[in-house]
Formats: structure tokens, C-alpha cells, sequence
């Protein structure tokens, strides 16, 4: 159980208590040499900047990260197969989606290399036989790379669904990096792109980079190319200025929702069972993502708890509108700083919901002597009025009081 609730005292009519601020950052992880050895430390130490691995425990989580490295694929996807563009959302549900950017139609599909004894060369040496000694892997046995094309799209969801999501960073391994030729770009949910990189070159060896955000940035989107040239027979590495590459491990963030689903505390698209007990102050939440369920104690006897996502983090925040002063308390899911305003009366009822269009659900009641909506705009702390309805309506969306 957490203890949310901090009591200060609220004498204006504007943010008394606000969460600290912090520099935005990339945190960026980069090593290249001839074998894996040159390049574990970086991956590990990006590993830890993500948090503990979801990977084989099912459903979703606020935290941690997930890690593709391609060896579980079976034969049938694998060379001399195609692999799905979806098959690490579908058949093995890990929150992402891949697409070649190539000059054909349809949803394009990948390659993996063939693992040895499987009747096909392995490294894909089976589509130029000179693959074999120019790639490595990180982890055995299987390499991955697109096919008709060598610049990949990468787009993430809740693992499972087709809900849109971002992540806190993410990182990948390629094989035999000969020039600034091969990159990596990190965009927002905006399209902006947020970082980029070229790799450091490794010819013939193994190079990592793997980027993660600080400051609440997050990456929707993923953008890499590989070498000038895609993977087919007679593309011989050094030959005719052909600069050919593979990937191995892929590690990311948990994926977490962009955009904010009303009622869903931890982040995955869904909203979350919420009971608040007036009674001992207490939330009790049931985390779809989880199925794990989460005690606050925040307020006091008599508040009415509100729904919204006041900071914009794309989850819902915990919060109390106490009607006896007119005060909001808001415990911000991005910061797990609590908040508070004063703003409102006795007898009047929240209406929390983005009003001045910035991404951020704004304090707002409706007063039900004068039928008139009051809103405190998060975008830049001012308020406004405006009637509508009257005495005996309902405001839909209002939270109950206790």
C-alpha cells in the first residue's frame, strides 16, 4: 500500500504544489568491435537503463523492457521462409511491427537466417554465399534483415493488440557496419524526429547502439538503414562500393499507450477496475496489464475521486476533488509528485477533460445553481467560464460524490 496524500494547506486560486522539472537527455549507449565480447558491456549496461525483461510472462507492464533475438523463430518463417511483418505482435506477442520501405506493394516481409542443420546455410549464406564470413552474431544462431530492401520502419503497440504505443528507448546489434552508410532515427508521436545515429564501424565484427530518453520523451516510431545495398545474390560486400548489413538483438522499452484511454492507470490501452473508499481514503485499481492490483491511500473522508491525465503521460492520475474547500489534489503518474489548486466550491461537480486542446486534461466543475462550466486551463494556468445547462441537470461525465 502507498500513503499518497500530503496534507498542505490551500489559501489561492492557483498550483500551489507542482512536480519538479528535469532536462530532457538522450542516453545513448554505443560500442563496435570484432565479437560479441567488444560489445556486451554497452548492452548490458542498456539493459539496465530500461529495467528487468517482460519477455515469456504475458501481459503488459508500466515498466522494464523487451528483447527480440530472433533464435525462438521456427523453420517455417525462417530462410529460406519469409517472416511475417507482424510476428512479433501476432504469434509472439512482443509489441512491435516491422515494414521494409521498398518500391512494392503489400505488407513486406522479413528475413531471418537459418539456424545450422536446418537444410539451409545459416548467416544467410544461403542468398550469397560470402554472407557466411561477413556476419557474426551476437546471440546464436539466427540474423535478421528486410527483404527487396535494406531501411526498415519500426512501430510498437500494447504486445497483442493493435493499440498504438510508444517506448522509453531502444537499442539493436549489426553485423559487419563498413560506414556512416548504416543509422539509426528515434521519432516522437508528433513525427519530430527526437535522435539520431550513425553507427560505429566494425568491418566484419559487431556494432550496438541503443538510445533511451529521461526527461518523458518517448519514441513512436524507428527508422534504420542498412548498408546501400538489400541482401541479394551477387550484393558482395566491398565489391563495386556494395556496403551490405544485418541486425541481431533488438532490446526496447515496454511499450505503454500513446494515446490516453479515460480510466486507465497503468498505461495499456485499457481502462483499470477502480474502487475509491471514502470510508479509510483508499484506491484500490485492478491493472488490466497485469492483473495485479494496487492500493493508495490518498485524501481524506468525503472527496470525490476524479479521472484524467493531467500531465499528459498518456495514463491516469489519482485524484481527489474535496468539495467542503474547493480543492483538487492530483498524485502525477509521470513524476509521483503530488499537486494541488484550489478551484471550486461546495456543490460543485468535476467535469475533468481536455478543453483547451494541449494533450492534458484541465480542472473543470459545473455549478449546478447557475448551470455554468468553470475551467482552469493546463496549458497556461488561466481560467474561463461558460453557461450551459441548468438547476436539475446532469453533467455527463461528472464524478459521484461519495
Amino acid at each position: 500500500m502507498k500513503n499518497l496524500f500530503h496534507g498542505f494547506w490551500l489559501s489561492s486560486f492557483v498550483l500551489l504544489a507542482c512536480a519538479g522539472s528535469a532536462s530532457a537527455a538522450a542516453v545513448i549507449r554505443v560500442a563496435a568491435g570484432a565479437n560479441a565480447a567488444a560489445i556486451q558491456a554497452a548492452v548490458t549496461q542498456f539493459r539496465t537503463d530500461l529495467g528487468g525483461v517482460n519477455n515469456g510472462v504475458g501481459g503488459s507492464f508500466t515498466t522494464g523492457r523487451r528483447e527480440i533475438n530472433w533464435d525462438g523463430v521456427p523453420d517455417t518463417v525462417a530462410e529460406p521462409n519469409a517472416l511475417p511483418f507482424n510476428f512479433f505482435n501476432v504469434n509472439s506477442p512482443r509489441g512491435v511491427v516491422f515494414h521494409s520501405i521498398a518500391n512494392i506493394g503489400g505488407n513486406h516481409q522479413f528475413r531471418v537466417s537459418a539456424n545450422n542443420g536446418s537444410g539451409t546455410a545459416a548467416r544467410f549464406a544461403n542468398i550469397d554465399a560470402s554472407y557466411e564470413f561477413i556476419f557474426q552474431t551476437f546471440s546464436a544462431q539466427r540474423l535478421f534483415q528486410a527483404r527487396f530492401a535494406n531501411e526498415i520502419e519500426i512501430l510498437f503497440f500494447i504486445p497483442g493488440t493493435n493499440v498504438p504505443a510508444t517506448v522509453s528507448g531502444f537499442g539493436a546489434v549489426f553485423c559487419d557496419v563498413d560506414s556512416s552508410n548504416t543509422f539509426i532515427e528515434y521519432y516522437d508521436p508528433t513525427g519530430t524526429k527526437i535522435s539520431g545515429s550513425s553507427l560505429n564501424v566494425a568491418n566484419n565484427g559487431l556494432s550496438f547502439i541503443g538510445t533511451s530518453f529521461n526527461a518523458g520523451e518517448r519514441v513512436a516510431k524507428i527508422i534504420i538503414r542498412l548498408g546501400n545495398a538489400n541482401l541479394q545474390a551477387g550484393n558482395i560486400d566491398g565489391t563495386n562500393s556494395v556496403d551490405v548489413v544485418a541486425m541481431d538483438d533488438f532490446i526496447y522499452g515496454e511499450p505503454r499507450a500513446t494515446d490516453y484511454h479515460r480510466g486507465d492507470f497503468d498505461g495499456d490501452g485499457f481502462a483499470d477496475a477502480t474502487i475509491f473508499r471514502p470510508s479509510t481514503a483508499n484506491y484500490f485499481i485492478l491493472n488490466s496489464g497485469s492483473n495485479t492490483v494496487s492500493t493508495f491511500t490518498f485524501g481524506a473522508p468525503g472527496d470525490i475521486p476524479v479521472d484524467g491525465d493531467f500531465d499528459g503521460d498518456s495514463k491516469a492520475e489519482i485524484a481527489i476533488f474535496r468539495p467542503s474547500t474547493g480543492e483538487w489534489w492530483i498524485y502525477r503518474s509521470s513524476t509521483e509528485l503530488t499537486s494541488a489548486v484550489q478551484f471550486g466550491q461546495s456543490g460543485d461537480k468535476p467535469v475533468v477533460g481536455d478543453y483547451d486542446k494541449d494533450g492534458k486534461d484541465d480542472v473543470a466543475f459545473w455549478r449546478p445553481s447557475i448551470g455554468t462550466y468553470f475551467v482552469l486551463r493546463s496549458s497556461d494556468n488561466s481560467f474561463f467560464s461558460f453557461p450551459f445547462g441548468s438547476n436539475g441537470d446532469l453533467p455527463v461525465g461528472a464524478a459521484i460524490a461519495p
